[in-house]
């Protein structure tokens, strides 16, 4: 993976804990999924169109089906991310659902796509693994986060969700004619609010779906804008990286939300979690240096 590639995960995975951190806090996570789906759509909107004008990408059907199943993908991750979120802290389900998906990528990145892992780098994606691991052991040992083992079924079938929506959008920005990564974005955030909306119609609370809005505004316009900017990095660093590596150094955001779990939401970050978290930064700075 190369320094530029890393640098553009990098600042994504930042992104991405920060927007993380806010749902976490949110209080009706169905209408901030949907509010914040929408805001995402709507702030990128605008960009779309003047680069329609300005210079447009190729958008074939192919491309349309596409974004249309990464938006599937983008809205089974957001279900389950929140859902996730209900049952155990930020620096339990952020880590346990970004460390699975390098897994997934590196057992299907070649079948569909083409992205081998040699040996040499799979002892890197797997040290990354096994950091991971240390973080997912670190859960057992904390007595008063309470969890069923069922509970964890929910941050692993996110990180599958992340795992699909990589592989199809490595696939879209690696097509003959590719799209531009703004516009794919726009399109699979259009296709992803389309979902979201049909999943909070049928799952909205007593209060409303503008609940949100109107207890935290500020925070659905911020994660509005988040959202899209960490994930153009990633469409960015997908054009240009293997799959598999994109999702393994995304786990960089791992050691940020330990920090901010730790320092900011006063969740108890406990020596095996710190073990794994400097056991993910080597495994990161390995792929980086290779």
């Amino acid at each position: 993976m190369s320094l530029y590639v890393f640098m553009l995960v990098a600042v994504s995975a930042t992104l991405h804990v920060f927007w993380n951190l806010l749902v976490k806090q949110s209080q009706d996570k169905v209408s901030f999924a949907w509010l914040t789906s929408l805001a995402g759509t709507l702030v990128l909107a605008p960009v779309f169109v003047a680069f329609r004008q300005l210079d447009p990408g190729p958008l074939s059907l192919e491309i349309l089906g596409w974004a249309a199943l990464s938006g599937l993908f983008e809205a089974l991750y957001v279900v389950f991310l929140f859902a996730s979120y209900g049952k155990a802290d930020l620096s339990v389900v952020y880590p346990l659902s970004r460390g699975v998906a390098p897994v997934f990528t590196m057992l299907l990145g070649a079948a569909m796509v083409g992205d081998r892992v040699d040996p040499q780098h799979l002892a890197w994606v797997l040290l990354v693994v096994l950091g991971v691991a240390f973080v997912a052991v670190s859960i057992k040992s904390q007595a008063e986060v309470k969890w069923r083992p069922g509970d964890l079924l929910w941050p692993l079938c996110t990180g599958a969700m992340i795992a699909a929506y990589h592989l199809v959008d490595r696939r879209a920005m690696s097509l003959a004619a590719a799209p531009s990564a703004v516009e794919y974005l726009f399109l699979m955030q259009f296709f992803l609010a389309i979902y979201v909306t049909f999943w909070a119609v049928w799952r909205k609370s007593k209060q409303g779906l503008w609940t949100e809005w109107r207890l935290n505004r500020k925070g659905v316009i911020i994660v509005g804008i988040c959202t899209p900017m960490a994930y153009l990095l990633i469409m960015l660093a997908l054009r240009l990286g293997n799959v598999t590596y994109v999702a393994a150094g995304r786990n960089i955001g791992i050691v940020v939300s330990t920090l901010v779990g730790g320092l900011y939401l006063k969740e108890k970050v406990g020596p095996l979690r710190v073990i794994g978290g400097l056991i993910i930064m080597i495994g990161v700075a390995a792929l980086v240096a290779d």
